[in-house]
Order: structure tokens, then C-alpha cells, then sequence
């Protein structure tokens, strides 16, 4: 896609690159729970492998979130960056989203804190739920169904997420399109109130905004824009291919 090329958007509105990017994700992160797609006669294997997943979400709700939350820094965050951040996160579309999915309204001076760690407990309840249906069922079965079940719990523990709570088909590009999926309203905003910008001003501008240095390259820069589509109006330097 050349960089003088109008934004383009697929029927639901969505932005062309975004969907690009959500298209990979499913090729990679997410391939290996697709593949356990049931159909038709129950793979007990492939059933172990979902409770595994599940398993690790709790897990990773319970223990990597905290930890990576840390580890990012975000609790030593000012108020002044959480006053920038905000706006990025749609606190006030999420406090929608809390309010339906609780069943209930949401007061204005109710911290949305609260809201998600009733949310997170409803989910850990529900998953916990689906772990004792599976365990039922499974009771019922033959020692070498019961060994292929375990086999696959094992599997799936780690086939998503790795002890480490990063995705294990990354391909190292994840945490990098995450940012680019994060700043989509920015980004949008920028191509569209910017029509003489360059590929280099938006590349400026997303480093300015986000934590990819790999983008400092021009290369890479121009090589990820052609692979998600992702143009401005100006004209820029046509990329050169570079190995993924």
C-alpha cells in the first residue's frame, strides 16, 4: 500500500490495518486454541488441552498480571501519565462493557477497579464451573480416555501461554502489534487530521507515543506498513523487503 492511498475500513467500520493485524494474530497466538475447535466426535486429548488453557488463564489472572503490571511500571505511574493514558484505554466505553456484563449499573464514583475484580471472580468461578463439568464427564469414561484427557491438560497448560505468561506462538512481533492495536483511535485520528503527513511523520509520532524501539528502523517501519496495510495520505518512501 502506497502512503498517498486513502485509510480504507472493512464493513464493520474497523480500519483496514487493524484487521490486518487481528488476521495474523489469529495465525499465530491463537492458532492453537482454533485447532481445538471441537467437531463432531469428542477428541478427549484435545478436551485435556482446553481445561490446560483454562488452568493457565486462572493462573495468569491470579499471578502474571500483577507481576507484569509491576514490571511495566504502570504502578509508579503520575497522575499526570495516567491523566495521558486514559483517554487511550476508553475508560468510559469499558465502563459500559462492566456495567452490562455485571448486570447492573455502574455509579459514577464507583472505582472501575471494583467493577473488574467482581468481573474476574464472576470469570474464575465460571471457569472453575467448566473445570468440574469436564471432570464429571471424564468420570465416566475408560483409564486410557482418563490418560489421554491428563496428557492434553499438560499440553494445554503451556501451549498458550508459557510459565513466563508470554504467548507462546509469538513470533516477536505480538507485544508490537498489542501497541499498534492499543493506539488505534490515536493513530486513526493522526492520518486523518494530518493529509500531507509522511510515513516517517507517523513513525515519529507512534515512537513519540509508544515502547517499540524496532520502529525506530525505517526499514522495518515501511516493511510492517506494507504487511498491515497501514498508510497516510502523504507521500513517503516505498519500503524495501526486509526478512521477517
Amino acid at each position: 500500500m502506497s502512503d498517498n492511498e486513502s485509510p480504507q475500513r472493512d464493513n464493520d467500520g474497523l480500519p483496514k490495518w487493524y484487521v490486518k493485524i487481528l488476521e495474523r494474530l489469529v495465525k499465530t497466538i491463537l492458532k492453537p486454541i482454533l485447532k481445538l475447535r471441537p467437531a463432531g466426535e469428542v477428541n478427549w486429548e484435545n478436551f485435556g488441552r482446553i481445561i490446560g488453557i483454562v488452568e493457565r488463564f486462572k493462573t495468569f489472572l491470579s499471578h502474571d498480571v500483577e507481576r507484569e503490571w509491576v514490571e511495566a511500571g504502570l504502578d509508579k505511574m503520575t497522575d499526570q501519565q495516567w491523566e495521558k493514558l486514559e483517554p487511550q484505554l476508553g475508560l468510559d466505553k469499558a465502563r459500559e462493557q462492566m456495567a452490562q456484563s455485571l448486570g447492573r449499573p455502574l455509579g459514577k464514583d464507583e472505582p472501575l477497579e471494583n467493577a473488574a475484580n467482581e468481573l474476574t471472580d464472576r470469570l474464575e468461578k465460571y471457569l472453575e464451573s467448566l473445570k468440574s463439568v469436564a471432570y464429571r464427564h471424564l468420570a465416566l469414561q475408560h483409564p486410557k480416555t482418563t490418560i489421554l484427557f491428563h496428557k492434553g491438560v499438560a499440553e494445554g497448560y503451556k501451549c498458550f501461554l508459557d510459565v513466563d505468561g508470554s504467548f507462546a506462538g509469538d513470533r516477536g512481533r505480538t507485544r508490537l502489534y498489542f501497541e499498534l492495536l492499543a493506539h488505534r483511535n490515536e493513530i486513526e485520528k493522526f492520518r486523518q487530521e494530518n493529509p500531507g503527513a509522511s510515513r516517517r511523520d507517523l513513525q515519529q509520532w507512534i515512537l513519540r507515543e509508544t515502547t517499540i524501539p524496532i520502529l525506530d528502523d525505517d526499514e522495518w517501519f515501511d516493511h510492517l506498513c506494507d504487511e498491515i496495510c497501514l498508510g497516510v495520505k502523504g507521500v513517503g518512501r516505498k519500503s524495501k523487503t526486509v526478512p521477517v
